[in-house]
């Protein structure tokens, strides 16, 4: 973000980490019965796309990544884009949000990735037009392959709506996506737990954190989702047929706040599980090492009184007090160990 201070609003700026190259553009050109699908870095190809787009049909163009935003730039200036869009679509730290322009609807989100314990997002930003849908994207794993491929399988349902149902679909993947974190999260917590309950250590904590850190990211980024999911719904500029899907969305929003938060709380618990842990392995310790200290006190006390060197310590002369010495000695854990036992002390 310090790369845009001071600078005019609407400069083209790019803000993320992802290694500057040529934007690679897929355009799906679609009816009931047809799907042809073309991938190409040529601005003229794309331009030559744009300019005959035919209104019976549905486009959608998916450009990935932004990282050169020069060509960002003059990509957006053929669809007429306007420059604080351009601007929002170069800034990946940007919140996510919808707007409603005259021509067009502008939505910014936020594609998630776990991966090795760590989680990270890109985004990715929507244009929707009368009959074409572009969408830029900072990073995916996929590139929308499974998308693409319902578009291409026959007699789906995808191919026989408009745009608008393109864009929940796009919107439900990614949200879905969500999903599948928290259930990767939530193996990690059953896994955190037992080890907290059974053997518990530093990088037990270190993990603690670590989740809670992942968790509060997560609600960070999908409760701006449902904002921008409900200007959807109430928009003018969407076919009310379609609101019923974007409900769908908002619906499994919610249900991924809902899961975040009681993933929350449990890891929130898991501190003072730990501390509990500890605390009774050190009453075990210290119960072990009060009973060792018990058994040697009174022994200790034998040992002692039998080792001064009086002359006159006539029991010390006794031919048998060897032996009965060491029977004492024996006999006296023994009965200590026994009462510590019927007692049930350990």
């Amino acid at each position: 973000m310090t790369a845009k201070v001071g600078l005019a609003p609407g400069v083209a700026v790019y803000t993320g980490n992802v290694e500057v190259s040529t934007p690679i553009a897929r355009a799906i050109v679609y009816k009931s019965d047809s799907v042809e699908a073309s991938d190409f870095q040529s601005y003229e190809q794309l331009q030559e796309i744009y300019n005959n787009l035919d209104k019976n049909s549905m486009s959608w163009i998916h450009i990935e990544p932004i990282s050169d935003q020069e060509s960002i730039a003059k990509i957006s200036s053929i669809f007429e884009l306007h420059p604080l869009v351009v601007e929002d679509i170069l800034s990946v730290t940007h919140r996510p949000k919808t707007e409603e322009f005259d021509e067009y609807i502008f939505i910014v989100m936020k594609y998630a990735k776990y991966s090795k314990n760590e989680l990270t997002f890109s985004q990715i930003s929507f244009v929707l037009k009368e009959n074409f849908l572009i969408s830029f994207a900072d990073e995916t794993t996929d590139r929308f392959e499974i998308i693409k491929k319902r578009l291409e399988k026959q007699g789906s349902r995808i191919k026989k709506e408009s745009n608008h149902y393109l864009l929940s679909a796009l919107i439900d993947y990614i949200v879905d996506d969500y999903f599948v974190i928290l259930e990767s999260i939530g193996d990690e917590i059953e896994e955190l737990e037992d080890e907290i309950l059974n053997n518990p250590t530093k990088k037990s904590m270190e993990s603690v954190h670590r989740l809670k850190r992942n968790l509060m990211e997560l609600k960070k980024r999908i409760w701006p989702i449902r904002e921008l999911v409900n200007v959807l719904i109430h928009s003018d500029d969407i076919d009310q047929k379609y609101y019923i899907y974007f409900k769908d969305v908002y619906e499994h929003i919610i249900n991924i706040v809902d899961i975040t938060e009681g993933y929350r709380d449990t890891i929130s618990s898991f501190l003072d599980i730990y501390l509990s842990t500890l605390s009774n392995r050190m009453n075990e310790i210290m119960k072990t090492l009060s009973i060792i200290g018990t058994i040697f006190i009174p022994l200790s006390f034998l040992t002692g009184y039998f080792g001064m060197n009086f002359k006159y310590e006539t029991l010390l002369e006794s031919q048998s007090a060897y032996y009965y010495s060491n029977i004492l000695m024996i006999a006296v854990p023994v009965s200590l160990l026994t009462y510590f036992k019927i007692r049930k002390w350990f």
